[in-house]
């Protein structure tokens, strides 16, 4: 219960065009009750993605992949601007709204860190083993990590927008000639 209050009062305290716009909660018969802004997630967008699209990017499947890409990271930029590490980023928490603007999502494991530029927060005691274990960085296992722990989980979440194998980014393989192939549709 505790981790959701966190959420919501985060939400309610970064009132912007980056992260999801939360109306009310309330508590009855003991189920937390969450008014907010409906969008579809990005989980959502890749797998319908999958069935439009074939293996070779189309031009039109860039610039769609591009602008995702760039308004996300406007996001995790807006975050980390105010002292924040999401720690949690992965495309169940980043919302497609209804024009296509980005939107982040669930902040129980925010971590806001007051008083240290953005890119020294690990001078603050931080938790380990946060986020999903698919999106996390390897420091995030330990409790010293900076704000590049949400750039990690954004370059997995890119890879996939592009349609990059997120294992070949994880193990650190070299691209080869075969990712920059394109195909004009």
């Amino acid at each position: 219960m505790n981790k959701l209050v966190i959420d919501i009062r985060k939400s309610f305290e970064l009132s912007t065009d980056y992260v999801i716009e939360y109306y009310n909660s309330w508590i009855e018969d003991n189920y937390v009750f969450i008014q907010m802004e409906f969008n579809e997630n990005l989980t959502n967008f890749l797998d319908t993605k999958k069935s439009f699209f074939n293996d070779l990017m189309t031009i039109s499947e860039f610039y769609i992949s591009y602008h995702m890409f760039h308004r996300l990271t406007e996001c995790v930029q807006y975050l980390h601007e105010n002292h924040i590490i999401h720690r949690d980023l992965k495309p169940d928490n980043v919302l497609i709204t209804s024009d296509g603007s980005i939107k982040l999502c669930d902040f129980g494991l925010a971590k806001e860190v007051l008083g240290i530029d953005s890119h020294n927060m690990s001078k603050a005691k931080h938790t380990a083993d946060v986020g999903t274990v698919d999106y996390m960085a390897s420091e995030a296992q330990t409790n010293e990590y900076k704000y590049k722990i949400d750039i990690y989980s954004l370059s997995l979440i890119g890879s996939q927008l592009f349609g990059f194998d997120t294992n070949d980014i994880i193990a650190g393989k070299q691209f080869s000639d075969k990712y920059f192939e394109y195909q004009i549709i």
